[in-house]
């Protein structure tokens, strides 16, 4: 099953860019660096959401934060439920997507939809809502009658205090269009957060990684890569070519 995501992702992925490195030593999930549009993407390729263990997503968020290079799951379901085109599904702050959604986005229709544990949300565009809601003479109150929300909550949405839930903006969608949403952009650069970091940290500024290649990552002026099993000597050197890092071996 992962073997033909792989397949099926270097096809997307030959159409838009190029790969520059590719392994498929960890049985969860593959692993595409991809280039597209000057960028340097990683790409892992899993069948299930729920396949990858944390400490793999943990790995993604400090290469991606410390390479400055965007990190993306491409996966066929979450919770063994198909992941449907156009849904962000996110956990732990990283991005899963199908490979239909991937595609998409690579051709530039980035999606608008983002799904949490089970819901789903769009970000409202306030500015774009109220002022598409005044050019049509409608009052806050007219209009939340219309979604059959409170007039608070759309003052809320406008103020974009919080999400919309998938209900209320596929009835917005109905009467303006999804212009009022904002895009996902799901290339930009993932950060690692204060926990991720404290979890891996070996000393200042050195990071073990436990699901990839390098062993671990050092970042103070510029990324350097750590490597002290020698199964992972080949890969981490290539990948280091790619990101023009220097390799210390440990």
């Amino acid at each position: 099953m992962v073997e033909r995501l792989l397949n099926a992702a270097l096809n997307i992925v030959r159409q838009h860019g190029s790969d520059l490195f590719i392994d498929t030593s960890r049985p969860y999930a593959y692993t595409i660096v991809m280039e597209y549009e000057g960028k340097k993407i990683f790409l892992k390729i899993a069948r299930d959401a729920n396949d990858v263990p944390s400490s793999a997503i943990r790995d993604m968020k400090l290469l991606s934060e410390f390479l400055n290079a965007p990190a993306l799951f491409v996966v066929s379901s979450t919770d063994n439920e198909v992941l449907e085109e156009g849904v962000v599904y996110r956990r732990d702050s990283m991005n899963f997507v199908s490979l239909a959604t991937l595609a998409k986005a690579l051709r530039g229709e980035l999606p608008k939809f983002y799904q949490s544990r089970s819901k789903r949300y769009v970000t409202v565009d306030g500015k774009a809502l109220r002022e598409r809601r005044e050019s049509l003479g409608l009052s806050l109150s007219a209009l939340s009658q219309m979604l059959s929300i409170s007039r608070e909550t759309l003052y809320r949405y406008e103020r974009e205090e919080y999400p919309m839930p998938e209900r209320v903006a596929v009835e917005l969608f109905k009467r303006f269009s999804d212009d009022v949403a904002k895009k996902i952009n799901i290339f930009n650069t993932t950060r690692a957060s204060k926990i991720d970091k404290a979890s891996r940290a070996i000393d200042i500024n050195k990071y073990r990684l436990e699901q990839s290649h390098p062993n671990g990552i050092i970042y103070s002026d510029k990324p350097l890569f750590l490597v002290k099993d020698p199964e992972k000597k080949e890969k981490t050197r290539l990948l280091a070519e790619i990101f023009s890092v220097e390799v210390v071996e440990e």
